[in-house]
């Protein structure tokens, strides 16, 4: 009889150590899973354009002057190079689609204000974070920053974005509508 109680503790007391192990290794799972997921998900956004509402316009001005270009037919690519010159002034230019020289594009007064303001205000300068490249499709214009991870996105229809940097690409990325017709796009790295 001594020894079958002896044997019942023993069990009792191997499931308390068990169950201690378990909740320990559970909770601790949790403390380290939690404020790295938020982190995460803040850390996807850290690339996003800065007080997007006070150069909201200014945006609405290039990404006009982006589809005005692409429809003209002349672009080899689907993409507008961002170019900053020694005196601190912008240009904008892409390939020609026949004789594959660089053209440089014709901009207004106010167009060349507003991207000047975009290129040294918007976007975060560091980590290759600046605007390097402006892709520019029939229905979609994306202000894309030099390491590729980050677009805010003009949709001329207003409809989300299937696509972000090539529509021929199933990359992955994340979405956050700012307003009617723009976007935040993060793309995800598997």
């Amino acid at each position: 009889m001594n020894e079958i109680n002896k044997n019942k503790k023993i069990k009792s007391l191997i499931k308390s150590v068990l169950i201690a192990i378990i909740s320990f290794s559970v909770l601790l799972g949790i403390y380290n899973f939690l404020p790295a997921t938020i982190m995460w998900y803040e850390s996807i956004w850290e690339y996003k354009v800065r007080d997007f509402d006070t150069y909201k316009s200014d945006f609405q001005t290039i990404a006009d002057l982006a589809y005005r270009e692409f429809s003209k037919g002349q672009m080899k690519d689907s993409y507008i190079l961002v170019s900053e010159n020694s005196d601190g002034t912008v240009h904008l230019s892409y390939e020609k689609f026949k004789t594959e020289d660089f053209v440089e594009v014709t901009m207004s007064q106010r167009e060349k204000k507003s991207l000047e303001k975009i290129n040294a205000n918007a976007f975060h300068q560091g980590d290759m974070a600046y605007l390097s490249v402006i892709r520019v499709y029939k229905d979609q214009v994306e202000f894309e920053i030099e390491n590729g991870l980050y677009s805010l996105v003009n949709r001329r229809d207003g409809h989300k974005p299937k696509y972000v940097n090539k529509p021929d690409t199933k990359r992955h990325f994340k979405l956050k509508k700012i307003s009617a017709h723009w976007y935040h796009a993060r793309i995800v790295e598997d």
